[in-house]
């Protein structure tokens, strides 16, 4: 493997975190997984040399306060110390600090329009007294938070049913509408009514989502937490046969 990314090394360490770390020849390590590795105290060994240190051999040693308390922000672009947090950046994960515009809090920002357009569009479901509709958009609702939640702490989103329904139950009923609907794939218009195009602008904006996640996500040709693109792509899917329940009349 020429590209160590950060994502190989947290399944590499699933288990146990090694002391030191191999970089052989000719491999690359991508800043996030240099980042990681530091965060860590995993020390990186390259070819058949020593352990690489961050400090001389005769530095004092920190006392353990010292070590316990650490710099209060850490610039995860690079490594700069801050003990207040500037303006123009925040929170990556922890206590690493991003610019704003840094794409991964650009996808958290349309993570968060989407929740805001899901609310709007639950309380006209809720005027038009569609109580299976609010239900199924609660869900929606809770799976953009909780993908937040999981970025914010680096954690891995798992694997479950959305609206009742599994993986392949998803791909069956998107796939094959007249099946499971009674009518065929929709090609929306204006006059199908606020509900069903609020749900393809819904279906729309996760798609963006989805494109902003593998932008944000991507490091030298590999997707770091691909769960979370699985996700959307699942949500998506999940929203289009929404629209095929209202428009075949089981939303009551």
């Amino acid at each position: 493997m020429k590209v160590i990314s950060e994502s190989y090394l947290r399944d590499l360490f699933r288990k146990d975190v090694p002391e030191t770390f191999r970089l052989e020849e000719g491999q690359i390590l991508t800043p996030s997984a240099s980042q990681l590795l530091g965060e860590k105290g995993v020390k990186v060994v390259r070819g058949a040399q020593e352990p690489c240190s961050s400090q001389p051999e005769t530095a004092p040693k920190k006392s353990e306060a010292e070590k316990v308390a650490g710099p209060k922000y850490v610039s995860a672009i690079d490594g700069g110390f801050y003990e207040t947090k500037p303006e123009h950046m925040t929170q990556l994960t922890g206590n690493r600090l991003v610019p704003k515009d840094h794409p991964r809090i650009v996808f958290r920002g349309r993570l968060d329009t989407c929740q805001g357009e899901i609310l709007l569009l639950q309380a006209k479901a809720h005027e038009a007294g569609k109580k299976a509709l609010v239900t199924d958009l609660s869900e929606i609702l809770e799976w953009t938070r909780d993908i937040m939640r999981r970025d914010v702490l680096d954690t891995p989103v798992p694997e479950k049913p959305i609206i009742g329904l599994s993986d392949a139950e998803l791909r069956a009923h998107s796939h094959n509408p007249k099946k499971y609907f009674g009518i065929g794939h929709l090609l929306p218009t204006y006059d199908m009514g606020e509900l069903i195009l609020g749900l393809n602008r819904l279906r729309a904006l996760v798609r963006e989502m989805e494109v902003s996640a593998v932008s944000a996500l991507k490091e030298a040709f590999q997707l770091d937490k691909p769960d979370i693109v699985q996700a959307l792509n699942r949500m998506s899917s999940a929203l289009y046969i929404m629209m095929l329940k209202d428009k075949g009349g089981i939303y009551k």
